[in-house]
């Protein structure tokens, strides 16, 4: 009796052992192709994968492929990883994995693994795409992305992700973008008393911009732009009171800028200030308006503001706010009369990515 009882426990035992093994389907595993400079680095994310992808669904194994003793069907060195792996070196896995790593230039000591799944019969793309490695001693977001990678099995269309079509590729943009906010009108009369500066009504201001930037690194671009600016609105002398009516300003100002920036898939979002160039365009009012509204700022003017916007079709949908000031800065304000502006605007806008990188 102990014999039979013995031997059906040894029986359920190689039932939970055997059967979860029978089920799995293998993955072979291509040895990655990279530049030879960063070899090392090729082969440990090439052993981090042999190790968590068992880790990440227990439904499958690796089966590594070796790449000594090649058949006749497979090029020296291997497969590169556009191409799926011939069924002469897979054994019998369903799945293959292939895969490239390179420098990631935007970031030092930081790499980019691409990643290609294939099944094999029929050698058929399920997926590919590819992830930053920032910190090579540090791979926990390894997993992650091979559930993701796991994730294209089963589907009906393949899950490629194309590098070109990420905002953060591309060199330049160009976008149009519109809207308005309060301009806020400020006299200074020249002198040290507190009282000096009297606050001009705030008038509305509307603009309509053009602005193109270039990026140089993942995080930073140059930009400038043409900002074509009304400030309009009733116009109110407060030293004597005669300067009455309607009072529009056109302008044009034309910055440069620094512009801090963050892509997260399709999220774009940035921190940008600097310096811009302020030309009258034209003033419309009555004469006396005119006379007392005689702007001629101190140059340059300065931006500071934020950006953030979505990928909508071909480019970015994005939303910006900005602070704006000219005035007051070479001269000296014991001596001096002249106006200055504290400018607040909203836009909305579009922009285009061009020459991916």
């Amino acid at each position: 009796m102990k014999n039979y009882f013995l031997l059906s426990l040894i029986l359920v035992c190689a039932l939970f052992i055997v059967v979860p093994l029978a089920a799995q389907e293998r993955i072979a595993l291509h040895p990655f192709m990279g530049p030879s400079e960063i070899e090392e680095v090729s082969g440990l994310l090439y052993r981090e994968i042999q190790y968590e992808l068992p880790a990440v669904d227990e439904n499958y194994s690796v089966y590594s492929i070796n790449l000594s003793n090649l058949p006749p069907d497979v090029p020296e060195g291997g497969f590169p990883p556009w191409i799926c792996p011939s069924p002469s070196i897979t054994a019998d896995a369903v799945y293959a994995l292939t895969g490239e790593t390179a420098p990631n230039p935007e970031y030092p000591d930081s790499y980019r693994l691409r990643l290609y799944l294939w099944q094999i019969d029929g050698a058929l793309l399920l997926g590919s795409d590819e992830m930053t490695v920032l910190d090579i001693d540090d791979l926990s977001g390894l997993s992650y992305f091979l559930e993701w990678v796991l994730s294209w099995i089963g589907r009906d269309s393949p899950a490629v992700v194309h590098l070109a079509e990420t905002d953060e590729f591309k060199w330049l943009y160009f976008g149009i973008r519109g809207g308005g906010g309060y301009s806020q009108w400020a006299y200074d009369f020249g002198n040290d008393s507190t009282s000096a500066t009297q606050n001009v009504t705030s008038f509305a201001t509307v603009n309509f911009s053009l602005q193109l930037s270039v990026q140089l690194a993942r995080f930073f671009e140059i930009q400038t732009e043409v900002n074509v600016v009304s400030d309009l609105g009733n116009a109110e002398d407060l030293i004597t009171g005669k300067a009455e009516g309607p009072f529009y300003s056109i302008n044009m100002t034309i910055p440069v800028l620094a512009k801090f920036v963050l892509h997260s898939g399709r999220v774009k979002a940035g921190l940008f200030g600097g310096a811009y160039y302020y030309l009258p365009l034209t003033q419309i009012g009555s004469d006396t308006i005119l006379d007392y509204f005689d702007y001629s700022p101190d140059l340059p003017g300065f931006i500071f503001g934020m950006s953030a916007g979505r990928r909508m079709g071909s480019g970015n949908l994005f939303f910006d706010v900005r602070y704006e000031y000219d005035g007051r800065w070479r001269h000296n304000t014991v001596r001096e009369e002249m106006y200055y502006r504290n400018i607040v605007r909203f836009n909305i806008g579009y922009e285009w990515g061009f020459f991916p990188k």
